[in-house]
């Protein structure tokens, strides 16, 4: 989150997307700057939708 608000001091980012850390997060790290940490498949079942416009922070849903 510190990078990217770094970042955000000299040129305007829409999204920081990251996906090392495993953890699904979704961070307001601007006025219209989103920090997204995409989780993962094993153990949240999370992942990231792009439309063209706006990215997406989705879980895929189970039946057990």
């Amino acid at each position: 989150v510190q990078y990217a608000k770094r970042k955000l001091e000299t040129k305007h980012y829409d999204y920081f997307i990251f996906g090392h850390r495993h953890l699904p997060m979704e961070i307001e790290v601007g006025k219209q700057s989103k920090y997204i940490n995409l989780g993962d498949w094993i153990s949240y079942f999370t992942y990231g939708v792009f439309d063209g416009e706006k990215m997406e922070l989705k879980e895929y849903k189970t039946d057990y």
